[in-house]
């Protein structure tokens, strides 16, 4: 069986990200890896795009691959911005499960923390324990997770104009320069 993984975290935009932790060839084989024997397509915000000016068909893009994916992993090793909370409540919003790679006792788990005036046990990040079916400590366990996603249909969602729009974007004058995505959605069996 094949699925499909958005991943969801930190992009190297240049100069100052050399040790920023992103996904890399690595982890995308430790998810394989813990998703044996199923096949895993990935899905990568990082693919170069057609058109960088189009900045509505870039945010297309990545909406689109967190809607066709089978889930959307999230590198929460270290602190994350704006554009992985995005991801997060989009795949929420889309019906796509979110798998967060967020080791013990880093930025949105820790095992002891004093938090608003309180010692809280356990603690994983509400954003994060809200969006989230399986939080988990490495990319193998997040491999290990999607084996344990229903492969039913999502259901009928209604995708809300926010990401109707961007995704149209992409759909129409993106998509068929993207070959990276192009060559995911034929390995997928999906024909656009």
């Amino acid at each position: 069986m094949i699925v499909s993984v958005y991943c969801s975290g930190s992009i190297a935009k240049g100069v100052g990200d050399e040790r920023k932790l992103c996904w890399t060839d690595r982890e995308r084989e430790r998810v394989q890896e813990g998703a044996h024997p199923l096949e895993v397509v990935f899905l990568n915000p990082d693919d170069p795009i057609t058109d960088p000016t189009n900045v509505l068909g870039q945010f297309g893009r990545d909406m689109y691959q967190v809607l066709m994916a089978s889930a959307v992993v999230v590198d929460a090793r270290e602190r994350r911005g704006l554009g992985i909370g995005v991801e997060m409540a989009a795949a929420a919003a889309l019906g796509t499960p979110v798998i967060v790679v967020a080791p013990r006792n880093s930025k949105y788990r820790r095992d002891h923390l004093v938090y608003r005036g309180a010692r809280v046990e356990g603690y994983v990040h509400p954003h994060v324990a809200s969006l989230a079916v399986a939080v988990v400590d490495d990319f193998t366990e997040a491999g290990e997770a999607l084996k344990g996603l229903p492969v039913a249909p999502r259901g009928s969602l209604v995708t809300p104009a926010w990401l109707r729009e961007p995704i149209d974007e992409y759909r129409s004058n993106v998509l068929a320069g993207d070959r990276p995505m192009l060559d995911a959605l034929h390995r997928l069996g999906v024909h656009r």
